[in-house]
């Protein structure tokens, strides 16, 4: 029998956790650009990513904005609820479309957050600091480092998530999410192309070579990704690939 389709951290919990919240699960595909949580606005739902991407964004007053973190197959939107903050002034929407499993936040609250028992408060808290981690590096890699280490780190770490060499990125919202002008990340973009690492074609990206793309990244791609393998105390990666490829 074949696993089902699942987010790492929900393959993580005991079967009997798992089989209790299955009721309050329902897998959904989402769309690219949609919105899963407006700024300021009350967090109606949680999702566990499986194949798709979503990014968190400040955006400035000026209509400028930028990522500030990326989720996928290792972790969860809805952070800001299970800290019992119902509302954050960052927007969450889908990066690369895909499915995952998805809650209501009511549901959320009630079987998992008012249930200390329910060894997903664990895996949640591990996560969230390692999501609040990779908001800091972020921070830090946005000003220290070019924009070809950075292209690179941000490409590898949507890469490792998607599990597939190809997927859909338009220029315009690669520039947004890495806070350059266009032609700035276009010409990085196309260095990479020349380089032999992603072809680009139309707002598909092909990644032609994962190990160069992480040879061109700065070192906060490790340690970011260092951070997620705490998480499950292995590299989830690794685990990832054992989830999908079970019998």
């Amino acid at each position: 029998m074949t696993e089902r389709k699942e987010n790492l951290l929900l393959a993580s919990l005991p079967d009997g956790e798992r089989e209790r919240l299955e009721p309050f699960l329902k897998w959904t595909a989402v769309e690219f650009q949609q919105v899963l949580i407006e700024p300021d606005e009350p967090i109606k739902i949680i999702l566990f990513p499986y194949d798709c991407i979503t990014s968190t964004i400040q955006e400035m007053e000026d209509g400028s904005s930028v990522e500030v973190g990326l989720m996928g197959v290792e972790g969860m939107v809805g952070i800001q609820l299970w800290l019992r903050v119902p509302t954050t002034p960052t927007r969450t929407l889908i990066q690369v479309a895909g499915s995952g499993h998805m809650m209501s936040a009511k549901h959320f609250k009630s079987e998992v957050m008012d249930k200390p028992s329910s060894p997903l408060n664990t895996l949640v808290a591990r996560y969230t600091h390692a999501f609040l981690t990779m908001t800091s590096i972020v921070a830090a890699c946005n000003r220290l480092h070019t924009i070809d280490q950075r292209l690179c780190r941000w490409l590898k770490l949507i890469h490792n998530r998607v599990r597939r060499d190809e997927f859909s990125l338009r220029q315009e919202y690669m520039a947004q999410m890495l806070g350059v002008h266009r032609p700035t990340l276009s010409t990085a973009a196309g260095m990479l192309q020349k380089a032999g690492l992603i072809s680009y074609t139309r707002g598909q990206i092909r990644v032609l070579d994962p190990d160069g793309l992480t040879a061109g990244s700065c070192e906060c791609l490790e340690l970011m990704e260092s951070q997620m393998d705490r998480i499950f105390d292995q590299p989830w990666r690794d685990r990832a690939r054992r989830v999908d490829n079970k019998e």
